[in-house]
């Protein structure tokens, strides 16, 4: 799946579970989006029925059904407990018609994580999570609350489907904040990816990136990535190969780790540096040598965007 495929396509999502203010938002996105229907065609919460939402100032309704069927198709939006995601996504994988999804859950097991990424790569699905709050391509897929849940905040970005500039994040919350910073700086988002913060990740941050590479509307990369893992030593491998040519912005967080006596745990589970190499500051360094645009303050982020323009 490319993100030429995605803006090219109509987009369709099937919720597993019940989540309204997301599923609100993603509705909301449509029709600021000038769908003529929205992207949701069902959510499975074991009772067949349907469910009550907004349609701009109508209501509509949207079919409730008891379990996933083998003529689901388009993304699915998991927002399922993590212990509870393991069956359902390789369900929904299995499906010839479903391109990928995303699993909102965190705490989902290491192994059901291992589990599901092995099936997301045999099965040939785009996949993200656990623990992410989704993929966002302005104007055409709002996959989860990415970009926000309240239609003041929907809007802008269901409207500017000219952005330049692709968003790659761990955290949720940056991944909003980075939305937010980059669409007041003009340039816009071509899309935003919260690959979570697990240590082991569906889709991969490598695999992010090379999204970003391929995308002829995407100009320009911002990446914000935290100490612990080595995700950031793929991401020069790449660019020392030549597979990376676009400019490319990088903020690693957790630079005061160093303050405390032992290596702290950090709100992420991958977000912990066991040896030298994972401190945010032995990465900062290697991705400045590499050639990198490497933020030393966040703040600093403008200074970068703007040098772009």
């Amino acid at each position: 799946m490319s993100l030429i495929s995605i803006r090219n396509q109509v987009n369709t999502i099937v919720v597993i579970g019940m989540r309204q203010l997301i599923i609100q938002s993603i509705l909301d996105f449509d029709y600021y989006a000038g769908k003529k229907e929205p992207s949701v065609t069902s959510i499975v919460t074991g009772n067949n029925g349907y469910e009550k939402f907004f349609w701009g100032n109508t209501e509509c309704l949207i079919e409730t059904t008891q379990s996933i069927s083998q003529t689901t198709r388009g993304w699915f939006l998991n927002v399922l407990s993590g212990r509870r995601a393991l069956s359902t996504g390789v369900e929904l994988m299995h499906v010839p018609a479903v391109y990928g999804g995303v699993f909102f859950a965190e705490n989902v097991p290491e192994q059901h994580a291992l589990t599901l990424y092995q099936e997301a790569q045999k099965n040939e699905k785009l996949c993200i999570g656990p623990s992410s709050v989704g993929l966002l391509v302005p104007g055409y897929l709002k996959l989860g609350p990415v970009g926000g849940i309240t239609p003041e905040q929907v809007e802008p970005i269901a409207k500017y489907i000219d952005g330049e500039v692709a968003i790659i994040c761990g955290s949720g919350g940056m991944t909003n904040e980075l939305i937010h910073l980059v669409s007041k700086e003009k340039l816009g988002i071509s899309f935003a990816l919260s690959f979570g913060g697990d240590r082991f990740p569906l889709t991969t941050p490598r695999q992010a990136f090379l999204l970003a590479q391929h995308d002829p509307q995407t100009r320009a990369i911002v990446y914000y990535g935290e100490l612990g893992g080595e995700d950031e030593y793929d991401i020069i491998a790449l660019k020392n190969r030549g597979e990376l040519t676009k400019p490319i912005i990088m903020h690693i967080a957790g630079t005061v780790a160093y303050l405390f006596p032992q290596n702290p745990q950090f709100g992420h589970a991958k977000a912990k540096a066991s040896v030298q190499r994972e401190t945010a500051e032995a990465k900062r360094s290697a991705l400045k040598q590499a050639g990198f645009m490497v933020t030393e303050r966040f703040d600093q982020m403008r200074e970068y965007l703007r040098n772009i323009q």
